[in-house]
């Protein structure tokens, strides 16, 4: 029985899960707009793995309004992460130089490696936010790439992915000043 004068609570109602999106993309401008959306998601951390600092700079890792988004990001919580695995790290000074100074002044929360081993044979890119989102290549040299956010059962074979390939990698640029 209810109290008369107690207005009654309003049912509790959980919040909705966001809509899981899916999209295929088949040009390096709808790639690049998939990217923005995967780091747009990211609260805690971003894995990415990529042939070449030349690759990551062409998918604007070099721009400045990409550095301010990572920059945001890693100020918004001191345990956020971004872990970068590359085939090749030569030119990251060059061709990423405000990714450099990112690391510079994250060096605690900013790893940049090198793949090593079975590593180097990974034929894929991709960018994974948190634990749901990400964008992948199947294969580097195709425009090709698919684009899957919320979804963290999807997620999980690329986040396990990357996880594999970054054992099998070393550290290729530290936050260090020396040198620059």
């Amino acid at each position: 029985m209810s109290n008369p004068s107690t207005p009654a609570m309003p049912p509790m109602i959980a919040p909705q899960a966001p809509e899981v999106i899916y999209r295929l993309m088949d040009s390096t401008s709808e790639g690049l707009l998939a990217i923005n959306e995967v780091i747009g998601q990211a609260q805690h951390e971003i894995r990415i793995f990529d042939v070449s600092a030349q690759s990551l700079r062409s998918r604007d890792f070099g721009h400045p309004a990409r550095i301010e988004t990572l920059k945001k990001i890693l100020l918004a919580d001191r345990n956020s992460r971004l872990r970068i695995a590359l085939h090749e790290t030569r030119g990251v000074e060059s061709e990423l130089a405000r990714l450099v100074g990112l690391l510079v002044l994250f060096s605690n929360q900013i790893s940049i490696h090198r793949t090593m081993g079975a590593a180097r044979d990974a034929k894929d890119v991709m960018i994974i936010a948190d634990q749901a989102h990400f964008w992948r290549k199947p294969y580097f040299e195709h425009l090709h790439s698919v684009l899957t956010l919320h979804d963290q059962a999807a997620a999980q074979p690329f986040v396990d992915r990357f996880e594999q390939i970054w054992e099998s990698t070393e550290v290729a640029v530290t936050g260090s000043t020396v040198g620059l």
